[in-house]
């Protein structure tokens, strides 16, 4: 992704002075294109990510201003050249109207003539790839972890459980279970919600090489501007 999204940016001729990462988690896009912008700014609803970012970024002697905030009503005191959404962050956006949240908080932070980039699964990948399936992801003596995907059809919604069981040193068992609630969205959904929260324009891709979309396109590419 750190590769090709300075293409697409270039492609479309956003200006180069401030990125912002909207659900920049450990803040690897951030790093990755710090030599492509004059400032950085990554925004996390997870303090536990921003940490992470922050050490990552200290490592890689790269300078970041990290806010933590929630994509549905995140309000900074700058406008940017370039927003990014990446990582399946819009997916997370499960409740009635988050979506459209998001995408006003996409285009308040977004400059007159800047470019906001994001991605999501779309709605036919989440019922053909997760819903109500199981994924054994690890089987070994020490460690079972097991993923169930309850799907709502009326709502796209997937709350994905992650159940982990982990052998302790003393010979004990220990069990983590955590809930990831996504929903896939509707390509139409989305560019719609977008233009309504003022961006002039949407391009949808299958990749960030600007590839067409199809209808088994795993992930969409959002270019508003």
């Amino acid at each position: 992704m750190s590769k090709k999204l300075p293409d697409l940016i270039s492609h479309y001729r956003a200006g180069s002075d401030s990125l912002l990462d909207l659900g920049c988690g450990t803040g690897t896009l951030l790093i990755a294109l710090a030599g492509s912008f004059g400032r950085l700014t990554g925004v996390d609803q997870s303090a536990d990510m921003l940490r992470h970012a922050d050490a990552a970024a200290r490592r890689a002697g790269v300078t970041v201003d990290l806010v933590r905030g929630d994509l549905r009503d995140y309000r900074g005191d700058r406008r940017h050249s370039v927003v990014t959404c990446t990582y399946n962050t819009v997916n997370y956006m499960v409740g009635a109207g988050d979506l459209e949240l998001a995408a006003r908080t996409l285009r308040a932070a977004t400059e007159d003539g800047g470019l906001a980039v994001l991605d999501a699964h779309p709605v036919w990948f989440v019922e053909r790839a997760w819903a109500g399936k199981v994924f054994v992801e690890q089987n070994t003596e020490d460690i079972l972890e097991v993923w169930e995907n309850p799907y709502d059809a009326a709502t796209g919604r997937v709350d994905t459980t992650v159940t982990v069981v982990r052998r302790t040193p003393d010979g004990g068992w220990r069990r983590i279970h955590e809930t990831h609630p996504q929903r896939g969205h509707d390509p139409a959904a989305v560019t719609g919600a977008l233009l309504a929260a003022g961006f002039t324009g949407v391009d949808t891709y299958a990749g960030l090489d600007r590839e067409p979309l199809r209808e088994d396109s795993q992930r969409v590419w959002y270019v508003a501007r």
